[in-house]
């Protein structure tokens, strides 16, 4: 009796471990992806006087979003938005 005590508390424990790396993991995964949407923005941002680069650096950055390229400057200033607050 007390071994199955044992197998049981030790299988709970591993499944609450693997629960909680997995919920890091996701997290992990999604700051990335903020991170680089921001980094894209930030280079859009830097080329805005520059017409052909500017225009380079939307697509890149529409690319990484998966947000089409004529939305992409409100997504940027959204984003950006965001990360102030």
């Amino acid at each position: 009796m007390n071994k199955l005590i044992e197998k049981n508390l030790i299988t709970l424990l591993l499944a609450i471990t693997c629960y909680f790396l997995f919920s890091i993991s996701n997290s992990l995964k999604e700051t990335s992806k903020y991170n680089a949407e921001l980094r894209a923005c930030a280079k859009m941002k830097t080329f805005v006087n520059d017409k052909e680069s500017s225009e380079l650096f939307k697509q890149k950055a529409a690319s990484l979003t998966r947000v089409p390229v004529k939305f992409i400057v409100e997504y940027c200033k959204k984003l950006t938005q965001q990360n102030l607050f």
